[in-house]
């Protein structure tokens, strides 16, 4: 059997040998016994490193691999680099405590040199162990093999000398899938065949649809062909909701009905199953429905509540389910389309796309057929057809280099029987594997640690970033920000169809993407429970019940990285993580990596200080109201996140976090005090909250001159604590903002409850003026601000914002000639009186500005909002404005001719009465308009229209200028005096609400196609 070093071998290595280079150059003041034995480690190392670039390597699926060897090879890897590490923060932290000794404090002085001998002189024993336990490996055959391999053949696929050119922008989403034509259509008829026993569940006529097949064969890609080509008919009730993996059935009824619901703030009160489900069955008997299942795997959460719940919704209504399995489809009762691979020309354009060549260019280089061979071993899977083509878009125009990927004896391998993800099946297998072994070995690590996710997680970029940084995953290069190059590293997988991008720039493993990446993760990677060679363990998407059978925590003493969080659907009162904290000093002395996202403990115990290789830690969305002043211990820590929690105050002891790269503060309503020291986190690249505080006690609170020395910011900062007197125009100088250049987004905020005194306007003026901003931001908001606008304001220099938020700024007068800007939102801001010259401008704002007077010469606004703005008479020409709301503005009598608009809503405008010509609309919406008794005139587009509380409204026109209205609700408006004879000429109408106050006597029953 043979010895293969995978990629996570590979970085492992690289890793160690730079930790044990780096600690044989710096640390001079070693005792021998330490550098000899690092300096043996470190000429083995060498010679691995020497044999893995030239050996001919055999490919990492390889059924002839010793893979426990592998994994014993791997484990000494990572003990050696866990005792270096530690080693190293120790006397790091033994440095600070020195720097602290005062002169007459003799006896610790020597306790500490005798502490640092101490440490060197464990090193070289630990090392030495290191050592025998490799010399033990190397006298294995199979290692004997490797180490003596001296030549070389010819390079393969994945190797560093074939690494890809330059990336190319990620293929347009916008584009239409390719084929799948026929299919669509099938699933169109299934959809909408009509309502007999056999084509629905559902009592009142629900009808199912199941699209069945293989994994990456496309059901996911054609129910998104169906979806969008059909939603329009059911107005806006058209959901999506991804089932995956064994679902919660707690968690998934919450799922769908918070996509149903959107934000309502009745749902927050719904806890328990039942009540869910008569929320959402109240929701889906309203009118008829679309709802995609995507993914569904089994039953067990379909059968009782929720199958009653979803198939008793209104009739016409449609579910879409995509899943791999018959029996599944069979168990809902749904019709079933089964998706064949995809033919053999649908692939093969499908190729040239992602492969970004013309056939004709394939043909001129002899391709052609060589391009076909590769295609026709694809199988007909479109995720292998994508794969495999982005893997070809690196390739030169030469034959060889195609004949490699052809002829490559990947693709004879097949997953072995007994593997976990077996799922992979087919030819579907060795072209998966061909895009991966493609890869540079730095981003198969990276790849290969997003199987740490449960199927269908979606995962923050950010957060992404900052773990592969944890694990050292990611390339270090001169000048260049680490957390770029990692972003890079994303966009590569992107463009390799390695990982996708949701839309809302989340990042998503398809499941037999993620099945590959944790055969290849193998034992270092585990879900639910932990063996000795497992480094990443993650808890999330699983249950209590689950943890405790498999007993989590068992073995899991080396563990690299642990995520978790607190599952309030689990049924379970015991919050996990606090079972896992009683366990840091021994269990997790080792975590690079800590996620207690949402975990119920109010603080930290101060035995945080034990993880003193920690370089993540994730504690958004929890109930930490404090962290312990041990914290400053972490000396490794590159980022915290607090984002969205309870914390209500941060120790002094956080400037000694000196590595501290990312502090995540955002949505932290509750955290009232941040102690000096702040400053001295020079490494910061994102601090999302900066708080000027008052002392407190003997703690002195934060500075706005401690900005000054934080040069390497990022992103968006938020600085509050501006207003009553707590800031000087002195220290505002010194924080030197403008001079962070990489900052894209600034808040000033103003607003304070508590003070001394009383700041008046010109001295406010004077602060912001200040504190001006770096020219390039990109976003600028100012809160509760007393001074007129300051000088910087209005200068041309700023020509990249495009974002402007004004809230509660009572002196601001006017927002003129800012030629860049796209959004405006301005509230409580009565001295407004003007909006011009802003060229740019696609979507506003305003609220509580009673001096502006017009709203017009905004060429191309598409968006527009306006309440409680008592000053507003008249809206002018807008004629690019494509949805307008207006609310509570009692002075607006007359709105002019919207050549673009396509939603109108108004309500409560007691002064209203005069509608422009609306040529586009499509839904309008009128309220509580007592005055308004406008005919209705130029809406041909118009398909829903509601009206409520509009007394004087008048229906004249109605039948003409409406035909292809599809639904109306009117509710209490007597003058509108609908009668049938007037609603029969409406064709196209389907949904019909009406109260006894706007109509005259309907016939009974009402003709079939109109729903009540």
């Amino acid at each position: 059997m043979a010895i293969v070093i995978d990629a996570l071998a590979e970085t492992a290595i690289s890793n160690l040998f730079q930790s044990v280079t780096s600690l044989l150059k710096d640390k001079v003041d070693l005792i021998r016994n330490a550098k000899v034995e690092l300096e043996k480690l470190q000429e083995k190392l060498k010679r691995l490193q020497e044999t893995i670039k030239i050996i001919e390597r055999k490919p990492f699926f390889s059924n002839e691999r010793n893979r426990d060897l592998e994994a014993q090879l791997k484990d000494v890897f990572y003990d050696a680099q866990d005792i270096i590490e530690g080693y190293e923060t120790k006397i790091e932290l033994r440095k600070r405590e020195k720097g602290s000794i005062t002169s007459w404090n003799k006896v610790r002085m020597c306790s500490c040199f005798k502490e640092h001998v101490s440490a060197s002189y464990q090193l070289g024993t630990e090392i030495k162990k290191i050592n025998q336990r490799l010399n033990e490996i190397e006298q294995r055959r199979e290692m004997v093999d490797f180490l003596n391999t001296t030549s070389r053949s010819e390079v393969p696929i994945g190797s560093e000398h074939d690494k890809p050119r330059e990336t190319t922008p990620l293929i347009s989403t916008a584009q239409p899938p390719i084929g799948r034509a026929d299919d669509k259509e099938k699933v169109k008829e299934l959809l909408f065949d009509g309502f007999t026993e056999s084509s629905a569940r559902g009592k009142d006529g629900v009808s199912i649809v199941s699209i069945v097949g293989q994994g990456g064969i496309g059901k996911t890609t054609l129910a998104k062909m169906v979806f969008n080509e059909v939603k329009e008919q059911f107005g806006n009730r058209w959901w999506w909701v991804c089932v995956s993996d064994k679902p919660n059935r707690m968690g998934l009824l919450e799922k769908i009905l918070k996509e149903v619901c959107k934000e309502s703030e009745e749902l927050k009160g719904i806890t328990s199953l039942s009540g869910m489900c008569t929320r959402l069955g109240s929701e889906l008997l309203k009118s008829k429905f679309l709802l995609v299942l995507d993914d569904v795997w089994e039953l067990d959460w379909w059968v009782g509540e929720v199958e009653d719940t979803l198939t008793g919704g209104a009739k016409e209504s449609k579910i879409l389910i995509t899943n791999r399995k018959v029996e599944v489809s069979e168990g809902i009762g749904a019709k079933m389309h089964k998706l064949p691979q995809m033919s053999f020309d649908e692939s093969w354009r499908l190729f040239l796309r992602v492969a970004k060549k013309q056939e004709q260019e394939l043909e001129s280089h002899n391709l052609k057929g060589i391009g076909k061979k590769i295609v026709a071993k694809c199988g007909g899977f479109p995720l292998v057809v994508q794969t495999v083509g982005s893997l070809m878009r690196t390739k030169g125009m030469t034959e060889d280099d195609w004949e490699s990927v052809e002829k490559s004896e990947i693709w004879k391998w097949k997953m072995p029987a007994s593997s976990l993800s077996s799922e992979i099946s087919g030819s579907m297998l060795p072209g998966l594997i061909l895009s991966y072994d493609d890869l540079p070995h730095y981003l198969k690590s990276c790849f290969v640690y997003c199987c740490i996710y449960p199927k269908d997680y979606e995962i923050k970029r950010d957060t992404l970033v900052m773990q592969w940084m944890a694990h050292g995953l990611v390339n270090q290069a001169k000048g260049i920000d680490v957390e770029v190059t990692a972003n890079q590293g994303i966009n590569d997988l992107i463009n390799w169809f390695m990982i996708e991008e949701t839309g809302d720039k989340n990042l998503k493993l398809h499941d037999i993407l993620h099945d590959l990446a944790l055969y290849i993760g193998e034992k270092e990677f585990s879900h639910a429970y932990a063996t000795v060679h497992t480094r990443h363990l993650s808890l999330l998407a699983v249950d209590d019940a689950e943890v405790h059978k498999h007993n989590a925590l068992g073995a899991a003493n080396k563990l690299r990285t642990l995520l978790s969080n607190y599952d309030c659907n689990s049924g379970s009162e015991t919050d996990l993580p606090l079972v896992y904290i009683e366990h840091l000093s021994t269990n997790f002395k080792w975590l690079r990596v800590l996620s207690l996202r949402e975990c119920l403990m109010d603080e930290l115990p101060k035995s945080i200080e034990d993880l003193l290789l920690l370089k993540y830690l994730d504690l958004s969305r929890s109930n930490v109201k404090r962290l312990p002043s041990s914290i400053g211990r972490l000396c490794n820590l590159q980022a915290l996140d607090l984002c969205d929690s309870k914390i209500e105050e941060l120790p002094k002891e956080m400037g000694e976090l000196c590595n501290l790269r990312y502090l995540g503060l955002e949505s932290t309503w509750s955290l009232e005090f941040i102690a000096e020291g702040l400053g001295k986190l020079t490494n910061l690249r994102t601090l999302h909250k900066f708080m000027v505080c008052d002392d407190k006690g003997k703690t002195k609170g934060c500075n706005i001159n401690e900005l000054k020395d934080l040069k390497k910011l990022k992103g968006e900062l938020s600085i509050e604590g501006l207003g009553g007197g707590m800031v000087t125009v002195i220290d505002a100088m010194k924080a030197e903002l403008k001079e962070k250049h990489e900052l894209i987004g600034v808040v000033f905020d103003f607003n304070w409850q508590e003070v001394n005194r009383v700041y008046n306007a010109s001295e406010e003026r004077r602060l912001l003026e200040a504190l001006e901003p770096p020219h390039g931001i990109e976003t600028l908001v100012i809160l509760g601000y007393k001074g007129d606008v300051p000088a910087w304001y209005l200068d041309t220099n700023y020509g990249e914002l495009r974002t402007l938020y004004l809230y509660r700024c009572p002196s601001w007068s006017a927002v003129i000639g800012m030629k860049s800007l796209e959004r405006l939102h301005v509230s409580k801001c009565p001295t407004l009186g003007a909006l011009r010259s802003m060229l740019s401008l696609k979507s506003m704002e305003i609220s509580r500005c009673d001096g502006l007077k017009t709203i017009g010469d905004l060429p191309l606004l598409k968006s527009l909002q306006i309440r409680d703005c008592d000053g507003l008479n008249t809206i002018g020409d807008l004629p690019a404005l494509e949805s307008l709301e207006i609310r509570d503005c009692d002075g607006l009598d007359t709105i002019g001719d919207l050549p673009a608009l396509e939603s109108l809503e108004i309500v409560g405008c007691h002064g209203f009465n005069t509608i422009g010509d609306m040529p586009a609309v499509k839904t309008l919406r009128l309220c509580n308009l007592p005055n308004w008794e406008s005919t209705f005139t130029s809406m041909p587009c118009l398909r829903r229209a509601f009206f409520e509380n509009c007394p004087k409204m008048q229906t004249e026109g109605l039948s003409d200028e409406l035909a292809g209205l599809q639904e109306l609700r009117v509710e209490n408006c007597p003058s509108a005096r609908l009668g049938w004879k007037l609603l029969e000429q409406q064709p196209n109408l389907i949904e019909l609400m009406l109260d006894s106050k706007s109509a005259v006597v309907m016939p009974s029953p009402l003709p079939s196609q109109i729903y009540n």
